[in-house]
């Protein structure tokens, strides 16, 4: 694993930049248990579903281990394979979510929603865009240690600045709460950037210039694939079970075999 050069700042930096992903990751954690055991604790009540809660859980689950394991390992091996195949497996999982659980505007004001909702197709285009240049490991490290990192990064600061106005009576004192949560999470944003361009946090760096390109067997391209199809029928079926058959369903006859 390759290490980026450690000083009095990349130190600092890197503990802050640690403390904020575990922060998030513990949030997602206690969120699946408040689903699952105290859905009356839950910030986003649609979570109280319990199939909505599985949903969610199986997205923590694709997210992190592209994270801290798929994304980390196939960039020391210069796997471009592996890597989109977890950032593919991330964004199956990703879509039901957004589709019918996204409630930042009610929960955090309508700025954050719109934040929200421009970072995502910015995200997706900039994903899109690097796919589609010629190889840069750089680029690939970046996406990871900011974009996909960043999944956790702002949540924690994001709930807790939320506090300042989650009922009416403070938002109404308050109204310049919601502003204030978006300029700490922006600069959230654009501070991991900062980070991740300039190498300051130790543990995450571009793979070595001498390691040789990994050369994906025939084997690697048939469990990649199958596991991203996996991903794709599971997330499919689980909010098909959140959904029901649908409203078409009335159009079959009663008489008609089901």
């Amino acid at each position: 694993m390759n290490l980026s050069p450690v000083t009095p700042d990349s130190i600092a930096i890197t503990i802050v930049y640690s403390i904020l992903i575990l922060w998030g990751a513990w949030i997602g954690v206690h969120q699946i248990y408040q689903g699952f055991c105290r859905p009356q604790e839950l910030l986003n009540p649609l979570f109280g579903n319990r199939q909505a809660i599985k949903i969610f859980t199986f997205h923590i689950i694709v997210v992190s281990l592209d994270l801290f394991v798929c994304g980390p390992v196939s960039l020391h091996y210069k796997s471009r394979l592996w890597y989109w195949g977890g950032r593919i497996a991330l964004i199956l999982s990703s879509f039901s979510l957004a589709s019918y659980f996204n409630r930042n505007p009610q929960s955090f004001g309508h700025f954050i929603g719109y934040w929200v909702r421009f970072r995502n197709f910015f995200e997706i285009s900039l994903h899109v865009l690097v796919s589609a240049l010629a190889v840069n490991w750089f680029y690939y490290y970046g996406l990871l240690y900011w974009l996909v990192a960043y999944r956790y990064l702002d949540v924690g600061p994001r709930r807790a600045m939320q506090k300042l106005y989650n009922t009416p009576e403070k938002k109404a004192a308050r109204p310049w709460a919601p502003i204030l949560n978006w300029v700490v999470i922006f600069t959230i944003y654009i501070a991991a950037a900062w980070a991740v361009y300039h190498q300051k946090i130790i543990y995450a760096a571009p793979p070595d210039p001498a390691q040789p390109v990994h050369i994906a067997s025939f084997w690697e391209y048939l469990l990649v694939g199958g596991i991203d199809v996996g991903v794709a029928l599971i997330a499919w079926e689980m909010i098909r079970k959140y959904t029901g058959p649908g409203p078409a369903e009335a159009l079959i006859p009663a008489n008609a075999e089901h």
